[in-house]
């Protein structure tokens, strides 16, 4: 393990054992303000896809007091850290309800006070590959303190989740609600799903009357060291389709830096109404895509090494769709899943209604009734 990555660790204990109960022992003074409202994000400079819907439709309705913090923890200075953390304790000691969608050092900081509720909306849907304490790669066991702390809602896909959510982030059962997520309502309305299809053909007039084959892979590795797999192997299925199918990249956020490798300018949710086929590994990403009942390969030669390392909450030979092993057996089964992938859809429906339940269009409404009417339910 790199030292540069356990310094950062233990600063990061100290700041939050510390520093943050210190201001939040200071600004809870103050008493909580009824309908404040804070989005806070610790990985992004903007609204992050989970939230900006959400964002969005709670300024709308006009009842509520919004405050945006995002910031990309990991790309400002130690001097901005700090004032970026001074001001969301501020908020923090006085909202009503503070929104946050994957780990935030912040909140778990402190003994938080009953008056102010923490929704953690989360980033992805299901869950298929183990995470927070459910494996070492994500919280590593040196590191004190619970990061999902003080979350009172924890939003998920569907009822079939919880367990898996319940032992990954330490929570009671009754935490996880199965509103769904919030970002897959775009994906019901026609008009997003038109309005990707004609930006795509823009972008890629190359790729007209060509079938569209999406690869989604996940890192390997720790989200703090990430590692890509397998991009040779994609390169080679792209020569051996030719002309026949269009391969797009879209590599794991936290891949985007160190590997360079995407061919597409879309993010990933723009890509999945455009794609006929996805190939995968390990990436939650196939759970919104089972959404448009298509064809999904997983392409996982490491998966007896990966599954020993980090584990699974779902039996891989489960899954909706097809696995590959190598190379050739993945251009073989591409080649099928374009011609002849009706079984694939159907596998897909069944694992829709199973995991992603939730997600029916409707998901953002359910939280935004949530956080504008006072809802307790």
């Amino acid at each position: 393990m790199k030292v540069k990555i356990v310094i950062r660790q233990f600063v990061k204990m100290a700041v939050q054992n510390f520093l943050l109960p210190l201001l939040y022992r200071a600004f809870r003074l103050q008493s909580v303000q009824k309908g404040l409202v804070v989005f806070a994000d610790a990985h992004h400079f903007t609204a992050p896809a989970s939230m900006e819907l959400l964002v969005k439709e709670v300024k709308r309705r006009g009842n509520r007091k919004v405050i945006e913090l995002y910031d990309d923890y990991q790309q400002i200075s130690f001097l901005r850290l700090l004032r970026r953390m001074v001001v969301f304790m501020a908020y923090y000691a006085k909202a009503q309800y503070v929104v946050i969608c994957d780990n935030f050092l912040p909140v778990a900081s402190c003994k938080k006070r009953k008056g102010t509720t923490v929704i953690q909306l989360w980033h992805g849907c299901g869950a298929f590959k183990k995470f927070g304490y459910d494996t070492t790669g994500d919280i590593p066991s040196y590191y004190k303190g619970n990061v999902f702390q003080n979350c009172d809602i924890v939003t998920v896909s569907a009822p079939a989740c919880v367990p898996h959510f319940q032992t990954a982030m330490r929570l009671p059962a009754d935490a996880f609600r199965p509103f769904g997520v919030c970002r897959t309502d775009k994906f019901f309305k026609k008009k997003y799903n038109e309005a990707c299809k004609k930006l795509f053909a823009k972008r890629y007039p190359d790729a007209l009357g060509k079938k569209i084959v999406l690869w989604a892979p996940t890192f390997r590795g720790s989200p703090a060291d990430p590692k890509l797999a397998q991009y040779e192997d994609i390169q080679w299925l792209s020569d051996q389709l030719g002309e026949s199918a269009f391969v797009i990249v879209k590599v794991h956020p936290l891949l985007t830096k160190k590997y360079p490798y995407d061919n597409c300018t879309l993010s990933t949710d723009q890509l999945l109404p455009v794609a006929d086929l996805m190939i995968t590994d390990y990436s939650s990403i196939f759970f919104e895509y089972c959404i448009y009942k298509k064809p999904v390969i997983f392409y996982s030669p490491d998966v007896e090494e990966y599954g020993m390392q980090r584990g699974f909450y779902l039996d891989y030979n489960s899954l909706p769709g097809v696995a590959a092993k190598d190379k050739y057996a993945l251009e073989k089964e591409v080649r099928r899943a374009l011609t002849q992938g009706q079984k694939d859809c159907e596998k897909a429906q069944a694992f829709y209604e199973k995991y992603m339940c939730g997600c029916d269009g409707h998901a953002l409404k359910r939280m935004a009734d949530f956080i504008c009417t006072d809802q307790q339910a």
